[in-house]
């Protein structure tokens, strides 16, 4: 039904609602919850597993995001043991030529990501994301960067937030490469520096939830994560300073000027009135060069 092209907007929305609700019960639930909705058979689940990406792929975007977070309920419960091949779904997409199945495979990435974000230990399928997909990943967001389209930038904001989400909790070894940190920021650069028209007159802090907008919101919070976490000696405590250390001076010698030059005249162009820059952004500059002092 959800999928179904001849059924009105409102009708596949209400469905996937339902859809979404009756995954997040009874995918898996305690046995009080299933006595008042019943279970999802297997066969139910085998189905939904196999289909729910192309779903997503093929409906709007408020679907889209329904079905998104049924898919990160089903990962919770099902990834990897019972969903094993899933991630060579996300790669054949992340792979693909045509750009909606490219931004499926980036919300179903995200999702994956989101499963792991916040644990210290469990990190061996973070570092394998990063060695194996990251590199596509920058790929996808240095061509969207180039774009001024919406999908492109709905592309470049999902690849900066899968980047940020995966150094929450660790810097995957990958990521500590110097060839990655000169491609991601690069990247990073790109997207802050890159010049968006604004009507001084009308534009507001409801424009910050504009894909544009987020897409460099999560570009600075990655690269103010980097800085924060991993990449500022002075900030590394004792027990990070010899997995990180290396790190830290790679960040501060070849990467810290770059960035440093791009926030002073991202704020030079604020005051100036020829850049807009919401509040969230500005905190996190702000927040950035006062962990600068504590060099």
């Amino acid at each position: 039904m959800i999928s179904a092209a001849d059924l009105p907007l409102g009708t596949k929305q209400a469905a996937s609602i339902y859809f979404k609700n009756r995954v997040r019960r009874s995918w898996l639930s305690s046995q009080r919850a299933l006595e008042q909705h019943p279970p999802i058979s297997e066969n139910d689940r085998t189905a939904t597993k196999e289909n729910i990406l192309a779903a997503i792929y093929a409906s709007s975007q408020a679907i889209k995001l329904q079905l998104t977070e049924c898919l990160g309920i089903i990962l919770k419960h099902d990834f990897p043991e019972k969903w094993p091949q899933f991630t060579v779904h996300l790669k054949e997409l992340l792979h693909a030529q045509d750009a909606q199945r490219v931004y499926t495979g980036l919300l179903a990435l995200l999702e994956l990501i989101k499963r792991y974000r916040y644990s210290a230990t469990n990190r061996d399928v973070l570092n394998e994301i990063a060695k194996e997909l990251f590199p596509q990943v920058q790929k996808i967001a240095e061509q969207a960067i180039a774009s001024d389209d919406e999908l492109a930038m709905r592309m470049a904001w999902l690849s900066f937030k899968s980047y940020y989400n995966t150094i929450q909790s660790g810097l995957p070894v990958s990521l500590q490469e110097p060839a990655n940190l000169v491609a991601w920021g690069t990247s990073f650069i790109k997207m802050i520096e890159k010049p968006v028209a604004f009507d001084k007159d009308t534009i507001d802090e409801d424009s910050a939830k504009e894909p544009v907008w987020k897409a460099k919101k999560w570009a600075v919070r990655s690269v103010n994560r980097l800085y924060s976490r991993y990449g500022n000696p002075a900030l590394l405590p004792s027990s990070n300073a010899k997995k990180h250390g290396a790190f830290a001076k790679l960040f501060t010698a070849n990467f810290m000027p770059q960035i440093m030059r791009v926030y002073l005249q991202q704020i030079e162009g604020y005051t100036a009135g020829q850049v807009w820059m919401s509040l969230r952004i500005r905190g996190l500059v702000a927040q950035f060069l006062s962990d600068c002092i504590k060099e």
